[in-house]
């Protein structure tokens, strides 16, 4: 993937992700949003962040927008 790119495309990029995704290591999930800001959220046992790990409301996000 091009960050660059990306960046050029937003400038005001935040990442949310969770400590422990059963998909997605967390390592790598940290890599790319590392990549792409500085601005990131991790969500405390939030699963893939979906209804299947019980994240339902995405209440961290409304503090964003």
């Amino acid at each position: 993937m091009n960050f660059a790119k990306v960046k050029n495309y937003c400038d005001d990029i935040v990442c949310f992700y969770s400590d422990n995704d059963p998909y997605v290591r967390y390592d790598v999930e940290k890599d790319f949003a590392d990549k792409l800001t500085l601005k990131q959220h991790i969500i405390k046992d939030g699963g893939h962040l979906n209804a299947e790990s019980g994240y339902t409301k995405f209440e961290e996000i409304l503090k964003e927008i």
